[in-house]
């Protein structure tokens, strides 16, 4: 007896479930039909509408399109090494913004200055925002000097107008050594309209750690008119002092043909006297 009814429950319980499932499936088509009409498609197991589809593929295979680009320099790289003709070649023709990280990694690991002049051109061949943006901060960090000013050179090409604003915003920078290269910079590049920025960047305040020659926490034997004590030595402090730059100072002489020296007064007063707004100060009597 029990036989049967464990059967017969059986099949209630199987019917019971097919039907459930019969019922989940209208459901679970109207939800699709709901999803497609408001422009939704189903993406690996997330409703999404075909753009946000056509971004996540774009990107996918602009990363394995840089990760390509590190791959291939590298090969470039090996083959410039063993004194393959073609390989500079390669490297200097590079023009795929994709390939832009990868040259600016190169740019700061290779020891040849030769083959960092290779980069550079790519670089500036490429003429995207980022390859641009990579010119302009290896013109003002590099280590090395020369590479600097390959990269300034680089950005002359390109347009002394173009390239001069973000030197001009460098000037206000809280690094003093880093306000003298972008000086320097803008002096290369030559654009007449830097010069105010640069007359207002002659002298330029800083903060500066300044200590008093003892450790942090030490006491030290002072002595006065009135008498000596023990005072307690506080290590570095911050300090604000003005500085001459003298980058700020070469790049205006370059520019004009003038020298002023530190006197901002003349050089405003020099400027102010040029009433042509066409007029190359480089080309002044």
């Amino acid at each position: 007896m029990h036989g049967p009814i464990m059967r017969c429950a059986g099949c209630w319980l199987w019917v019971g479930l097919a039907t459930a499932s019969a019922a989940e499936r209208p459901v679970a088509a109207g939800h699709a039909e709901t999803m497609a009409a408001l422009g939704l498609v189903r993406h690996e197991g997330v409703w999404r509408t075909p753009q946000e589809i056509e971004l996540s593929n774009r990107a996918e295979r602009d990363a394995a399109g840089r990760r390509e680009w590190t791959k291939k320099i590298e090969r470039l790289r090996r083959g410039v090494e063993r004194g393959e003709a073609t390989a500079s070649e390669q490297i200097r023709e590079i023009a795929d913004p994709l390939a832009v990280p990868a040259l600016v990694a190169a740019l700061g690991t290779d020891a040849d200055g030769r083959v960092r002049g290779l980069y550079l051109e790519s670089l500036a061949r490429i003429r995207s925002a980022d390859a641009f943006a990579a010119l302009v901060a290896v013109a003002l960090d590099h280590a090395d000097p020369e590479t600097r000013i390959a990269a300034v050179e680089r950005l002359a090409a390109l347009g002394p107008a173009l390239s001069a604003p973000p030197f001009v915003a460098a000037l206000a920078g809280a690094d003093n050594a880093r306000v003298n290269r972008a000086a320097r910079a803008l002096g290369r590049l030559g654009e007449p309209s830097t010069i105010a920025a640069l007359i207002t960047s002659l002298e330029t305040r800083h903060v500066i750690m300044q200590g008093d020659g003892t450790a942090p926490g030490s006491t030290t034997a002072t002595f006065t008119p009135s008498g000596g004590g023990l005072s307690m030595g506080g290590g570095p402090k911050p300090v604000a002092v003005t500085l001459r730059n003298d980058g700020v100072l070469e790049a205006l002489v370059a520019l004009t043909g003038q020298n002023f020296s530190w006197d901002a007064a003349a050089w405003r007063r020099w400027l102010a006297n040029r009433e042509c707004p066409d007029f190359d100060p480089r080309r002044s009597p």
